[in-house]
């Protein structure tokens, strides 16, 4: 009997041991459970945070690709620009010579400024060097089977050009070639409105209350920013390609953070009239908005508040706005009026006015344009369909110019590319015309 007490004495003490062991183990797999789950997570944020950086490394290189390539044309360009006046110049021709606008051009013998500038082909070799004037249609497009409502040049300086459309897409075009480059597609049945390029970027917004960002390269959507409560009517990137402002006619204006995976709402700016139009000064600080009540609006980028208010620039509404590239302190502006002024943004007067009595603006987006070099102001009429060209200094009309059989809404001018075309303009019927 004592034996069988001792067995089962040693019987229950193991089993306490196992049960202990058993205890134990089921501890140690816990504890490697939550290490292992740990370690997940830091290797999914690893793997996150390497994805995003080689994100980063990637997009860094498409840019410094895509620079190399504008640089590496602009030297041919300078290099075929270089040739070409040893060659005027060895036949006794004048060489460098001052256009009327203060740019440069080769050839002609200094005394006549009707000779056009152009190269084997006919067509210009300016590029960057000075301004072109428009003179005749380089490439008339059927951009758009339905109403084009805006056009901008890549403000980077290539040989890109976007319109937007009652179509529901933005496409983008060689100015060299007149081919279709990419076409972007918003909401369908909901016009673009407003938009903008700038260094692999493409800002599309429209009536659907929404603006959308697309990478060029891949032609695929990275943002779409929700917020308005209205359709959004313009766009514009800001220098740095990093932020973004719409206006809307929810009568606001908002600032968007577009530096990171997910964007980011900043400054939301409240008014008082819908604004159709607005544009971003040089130094990333000041951002302007034009304004159905006929006014504009200056706002400090940094706190969001009005730093300036300047009332009745335009009977019936300003429909664009348009900063001086060459002089950060005037801007150009096109009202329902029918009248284009330069304004002061220092004294908030008005120091030019230009109009013709063929010159119409009937509609709210109607856009109008300074040349690079500030020296003349460029929009298309609604009642003839031409594109009108003054000089800003005397307010005369330099150029009436006939390409369109529509009312000209959009008018574009840019830095020029390697082929030097500088002026857009597009029409109610879908039309796109890149002048030479």
């Amino acid at each position: 009997m004592d034996g069988l007490r001792t067995e089962l004495d040693e019987a229950q003490s193991r089993t306490d041991l196992a049960e202990k062991q058993y205890t134990g183990l089921k501890d140690s797999i816990r504890t490697l459970q939550e290490r292992n789950e740990e370690l997940e997570k830091v290797n999914s944020e690893l793997i996150g945070r390497v994805v995003s950086e080689k994100e980063k490394v990637v997009d860094q290189v498409n840019k410094m690709n895509d620079i190399i390539e504008r640089l590496k044309k602009e030297v041919e360009m300078l290099r075929a620009l270089n040739k070409k006046q040893e060659e005027e110049l060895k036949r006794g021709k004048g060489g460098w010579r001052r256009t009327k606008g203060g740019g440069l051009e080769i050839g002609g013998d200094g005394t006549d400024d009707s000779k056009e500038n152009v190269d084997g082909e006919g067509q210009r070799m300016f590029g960057a060097m000075g301004v072109v004037l428009p003179t005749k249609p380089l490439h008339t497009l059927q951009a758009h089977m339905q109403e084009a409502t805006a056009v901008r040049y890549d403000s980077t300086g290539t040989d890109l050009v976007a319109t937007g459309s009652a179509d529901s897409t933005v496409k983008i075009w060689d100015t060299n070639t007149g081919q279709q480059r990419a076409i972007l597609r918003g909401a369908s049945g909901h016009p673009m409105l407003g938009l903008d390029i700038g260094r692999g970027l493409v800002v599309g917004c429209g009536s659907d209350k929404t603006c959308r960002v697309w990478n060029l390269r891949t032609q695929r959507m990275i943002h779409q920013l929700v917020g308005h409560a209205h359709k959004i009517t313009c766009a514009r990137l800001f220098h740095n390609e990093k932020e973004i402002v719409t206006a809307s006619a929810d009568r606001s204006l908002k600032i968007w953070d577009i530096s990171r995976n997910v964007y980011r709402h900043g400054a939301t700016m409240r008014h008082s009239s819908t604004s159709n139009c607005l544009d971003v000064s040089s130094d990333a600080q000041t951002v302007v908005s034009g304004h159905m009540d006929g006014g504009m609006r200056f706002w400090d980028v940094r706190s969001g508040d009005r730093s300036a208010d300047i009332p009745s620039v335009s009977e019936g509404g300003v429909t664009s706005v348009h900063f001086n590239p060459a002089d950060n302190t005037k801007l150009l502006t096109n009202g329902r009026d029918s009248t284009l002024k330069l304004v002061d943004v220092r004294t908030c007067t008005t120091v030019q006015t230009m109009s013709h009595p063929d010159f119409r603006t009937l509609t709210n987006h109607a856009s109008c344009a300074l040349s690079p070099d500030g020296n003349y102001a460029a929009a298309g009429s609604a009642g003839t369909g031409e594109v009108f060209v003054w000089r800003v200094a005397d307010g005369k009309l330099e150029k009436k110019l006939g390409g369109h059989a529509a009312a000209v809404g959009g008018v574009a001018w840019g830095r020029g590319g390697t082929n030097g075309q500088q002026v857009a303009s597009v029409d109610k019927k879908g039309v796109l015309v890149l002048w030479a």
